[in-house]
């Protein structure tokens, strides 16, 4: 069977941001979201206080080289090195600690399944309180995290 290699990237891409809280920028929010078409998956990256914005899903898209039909070879701990050098202004505001959110995070990342994504929001629905999954599956959020995606 072949593997699907677009949703397998980004869902390392996720992984990678559990990397980088443990380096200590804890601040660092991931708000994914569903395209228009719903045909694309979409990732921002923010700060939480000062709200500096990051499209991640971009960064991923230009590391692919545009090719999401093979695996990205670098681990997460490589695509966090690669992260952090190509994007310190970005990175130097989410320097801190949310030990909560970090720990939910971690949290979500162990109810996906291989290959499975989940969005906080489309254009035809908001959910509150949940994130979606590419599966149907539901994650519960932090309280008043919808604060965060716009």
């Amino acid at each position: 069977m072949d593997s699907n290699f677009y949703m397998a990237n980004r869902q390392k891409l996720l992984f990678m941001v559990e990397e980088i809280h443990k380096r200590g920028f804890q601040k660092l929010r991931v708000i994914p979201s569903l395209s228009p078409s719903g045909m694309y998956w979409r990732c921002n990256f923010v700060e939480k206080v000062k709200r500096y914005e990051f499209c991640s899903s971009n960064w991923i898209y230009d590391h692919e080289k545009g090719n999401s039909s093979e695996e990205l070879k670098y681990t997460t701990q490589e695509l966090a090195d690669l992260f952090i050098q190509e994007n310190k202004e970005f990175i130097e505001h989410c320097k801190g600690e949310d030990e909560e959110y970090k720990n939910w995070y971690s949290q979500m990342l162990r109810q996906l399944k291989k290959d499975e994504l989940p969005y906080a929001f489309a254009d035809w629905e908001m959910p509150k309180g949940t994130w979606r999954t590419s599966e149907g599956n539901e994650i519960k959020t932090l309280p008043n995290e919808e604060e965060y995606y716009f």
